[in-house]
């Protein structure tokens, strides 16, 4: 059976739909896989959704991986696949379609709810043994009739193991290159992932963010355990795989939500290996102040750790405690932070994230965390992300029961996470990131009394004026020495 699986996102690791690639060929299948890396807003142009969908109604189902923000690129790929051939099955797989199934089938042939390796490969067998396949378990269709069908969900895999490695074999891969979809290559891939290679060494999440959908995938599966690992031996054996099969590799990605939700004991074995065997080094994400320690940051660093990044999100334990339900106190991000710095110079960067646009956070809750802030010896990376009410999550159901949340077009599938709103205290956030300033220059701006007389504003003009003149004065400088230069010749 013939399967063509698409992925609109940005980045062609795309690490669930190269997961379903290789379960497929294990089960005997034949797989095109075509990576159109186009950022969420842009509109796929017609010659690419003409290329994309000849090659999807060639093959007797296309898969279509999707998040909410990629919704708008999911029905233009489906409606024109629809429009070459109507008998090719789209299968809609992902975040997206496993919170808001019904949304999909509006849609697509079938939506694939929680994790799909073992319900694509029943999927593929059946239909290349011409078989009825609408009582697959994970799998949502309606009936001639229009009515849901909405099976239950099979136990989740506790064997990580058991599941093959991302394929990247270029052998029936394609990437949007150049305005075109051009065979992929290993340069294309390093051209797109600029040498980083992307895994996860968990599934799930030990934390219950409200703002995250692990908590809604917790419940969807309530009963199972959602966070499941995989064991060192495991990942060893994958980053020894890309070692050999991928040259142009210079950073593996682990990009778990609870990478050190791991034992000591467990890390010492893996760092023990992955320096022995792999040496190639490595960034973590998804690490929370609740889960960092000086010694597993000392193992993981002399196993190759070069970057990391933590979630701070707030200063305010209200905030933390009661909005995000996350049991992380402002004095443990500071622990945490004091360990990184005693540790940056083993580092080429340590990320932090905030999180902007919290409507049930007040403004002294926001200078708060502006405050903890420029705490934070420099340098650092600060990642700063506008709170965004994705479908499932608490927040987004506490959004809507407000009125907080108009229209879920815009407010949710086209709006990034990555574009805060405009306002006085986002402003100060970006130019406390970009800023060379001293530290005590910037705090004036937050200043209790400065803002309790509201001079803050004026502060605020004074220092855009300094810096427009600064800027005007090396124009005519640079213009005068030119002038100069001239009349010399």
């Amino acid at each position: 059976m013939k399967i063509c699986l698409i992925s609109p996102y940005e980045s062609v690791a795309a690490y669930g739909l190269r997961i379903l690639s290789a379960v497929a060929k294990r089960g005997g299948h034949e797989t095109t896989c075509l990576f159109l890396p186009l950022d969420f807003r842009e509109t796929i142009p017609a010659d690419v959704l003409r290329q994309t969908a000849e090659m999807a109604a060639a093959c007797r189902i296309a898969g279509i991986s999707l998040s909410s923000n990629y919704m708008r690129q999911g029905i233009a790929i489906t409606e024109s696949i629809r429009a070459i051939n109507p008998g090719t099955l789209i299968l809609w797989g992902g975040i997206l379609p496993t919170t808001e199934p019904e949304e999909c089938l509006k849609y697509c042939d079938i939506a694939c709810v929680g994790e799909g390796e073992e319900a694509l490969t029943d999927l593929l067998n059946r239909l290349e043994a011409g078989e009825p396949f609408n009582d697959i378990p994970n799998l949502y269709f309606r009936d001639s009739n229009g009515i849901l069908i909405s099976n239950p969900l099979r136990p989740l895999n506790r064997d990580l193991d058991s599941i093959p490695f991302p394929d990247y074999d270029c052998d029936g891969h394609y990437i949007l290159d150049g305005g075109r979809i051009e065979p992929a290559t290993q340069e294309r891939l390093n051209k797109n992932l600029a040498g980083q290679y992307l895994t996860l060494s968990s599934r799930g999440c030990v934390h219950s963010c409200s703002f995250c959908c692990n908590e809604f995938l917790k419940d969807l599966y309530h009963g199972d355990k959602w966070f499941r690992r995989r064991s060192a031996g495991n990942l060893i054996a994958e980053c020894i795989h890309v070692k050999e099969t991928l040259p142009w590799v210079t950073e593996i990605l682990f990009d778990d939500d609870a990478f050190m939700a791991r034992t000591e004991e467990e890390l010492t074995r893996f760092g023990d290996e992955y320096r022995a065997k792999v040496g190639i080094p490595f960034f973590v994400t998804g690490i929370t102040p609740a889960s960092l320690t000086e010694k597993k940051l000392d193992i993981l660093i002399n196993a190759g750790l070069s970057r990391l990044r933590i979630g701070i999100q707030t200063a305010s334990d209200r905030v933390n405690f009661e909005i995000y339900q996350r049991s992380i106190s402002h004095e443990k991000a500071e622990d945490a932070i004091k360990i990184i710095e005693r540790n940056k110079h083993r580092l080429s960067r340590h990320h932090y994230d905030f999180i902007v646009d919290n409507p049930w956070e007040t403004d002294e809750e926001k200078i708060q965390t502006l405050r903890f802030l420029l705490k934070i010896p420099r340098p650092w990376a600060i990642n700063i992300y506008s709170l965004t009410f994705y479908p499932g999550t608490r927040l987004f159901e506490r959004a809507v029961n407000e009125g907080l949340l108009k229209d879920k077009y815009s407010e949710v599938y086209e709006k990034s996470y990555k574009s805060y709103h405009s306002n006085y205290i986002n402003r100060l956030f970006y130019f406390y990131c970009q800023s060379n300033l001293p530290t005590w220059v910037l705090e004036l701006f937050v200043n209790r009394w400065i803002l309790a007389l509201r001079l803050n504003y004026p502060l605020w003009w004074a220092y855009l004026f300094l810096r427009d003149a600064k800027a005007w004065f090396r124009r005519v400088q640079a213009r005068v020495k030119a002038g100069l230069g001239v009349l010399s010749l």
